[in-house]
């Protein structure tokens, strides 16, 4: 026995348990693509000595960015280093800036915009050439990882907002680029991933776990029900909606409201009603009812007959009645 339901759902009894009711209505549908990913570094380096020298001021710390124009330590050679040395009661600052215009320090900067995530220098200590000073990192970036089930809507271009996990309130904004598609594995939808490359302005240091957000797709004023109404046959959905009934002959019932003539439906088996009833032809009480109160000849619109009455022929007595009983 098969039931129509998921087009059609006729609601005369009670819900069953784990049942519920919503409407159909117009709202907004806003795609947000949820991600989260970590921090890594592109194109990692190390900076060294060139020269035989003391480094006379450090001027970055690890975990901070540097512009291609700012040094990041300097070094001064064995002639500055003994003239400064020697300097006795002079003042050191005057002195110092004296003798830089002979014996400029040597900088030690990064070849571009960098990242410092390490710093071996330390102020007056002696450097051999080639003594590592900084390591550092040309880039730093997102890496974002997107689920199967969200890769169609994610492409180069769009604007992510991330934060730290352990800032969330701290918002940050940027482009998706480098979206990759997963390879297709035998048993699994392929995911996908994408880059956001970080600068001084907004970053989070190596190793941060971030969240974030991507507004993929807006539908205004859209008709829309909520998804679990919603029961999937092959390709195809279909909604179970409220429907009003009229006469009943076996398998074929009378829609008067509700549904449009032309709509495909989905009819399920019993073991699938999930403890839902399905419609049937019944006992109409309340019209018996009515029909038994009502007088039998009610139907036809004519007029009850009067009782009889007994004949009688005159007012003699002509004794007992022979065929009556003794």
């Amino acid at each position: 026995m098969k039931v129509l339901l998921a087009a059609l759902l006729a609601v005369t009894a009670p819900l069953a348990r784990g049942a519920e009711t919503s409407v159909v209505r117009r709202g907004d549908l806003v795609v947000r693509i949820k991600v989260s990913g970590t921090v890594v570094t592109e194109d990692i380096f190390r900076l060294k000595s060139t020269i035989e020298g003391r480094v006379e001021s450090v001027l970055a710390s690890t975990n901070s960015w540097s512009r291609a124009d700012q040094p990041l330590a300097l070094l001064a050679g064995k002639e500055m280093a003994a003239i400064l040395d020697a300097r006795g009661s002079q003042d050191p600052e005057l002195l110092e800036d004296r003798w830089k215009r002979v014996f400029l320090p040597t900088p030690i900067r990064c070849p571009g915009d960098c990242f410092v995530l390490k710093v071996f220098a330390k102020a007056k200590a002696w450097m051999k050439p080639q003594a590592v000073l900084f390591e550092a990192a040309a880039k730093l970036k997102l890496v974002a990882r997107v689920r199967p089930e969200d890769v169609q809507w994610v492409k180069d271009g769009q604007t992510l907002t991330f934060w730290s996990l352990k800032d969330p309130a701290r918002e940050y904004s940027g482009r998706v680029t480098r979206f990759i598609l997963d390879v297709q594995g035998e048993k699994t939808d392929p995911g996908a991933g994408f880059a956001l490359y970080l600068s001084p302005d907004r970053f989070f240091v190596p190793g941060t776990e971030w969240e974030g957000e991507i507004i993929a797709h807006e539908e205004k004023g859209a008709i829309i029900v909520p998804t679990n109404a919603l029961i999937r046959s092959g390709d195809a959905a279909y909604l179970t909606v409220r429907v009003s009934t009229g006469l009943t002959i076996g398998s074929l019932t009378q829609i008067t409201a509700g549904v449009e003539e032309g709509r495909q439906l989905l009819i399920l088996d019993d073991d699938r009603l999930q403890g839902n009833e399905r419609h049937h032809q019944a006992v109409d009480r309340p019209s018996v009812e009515r029909r038994r109160r009502q007088p039998a000849d009610a139907a036809t619109g004519e007029p009850p007959p009067r009782p009889r009455r007994p004949a009688s022929i005159d007012d003699k007595d002509y004794g007992d009645d022979p065929y009556g009983e003794p």
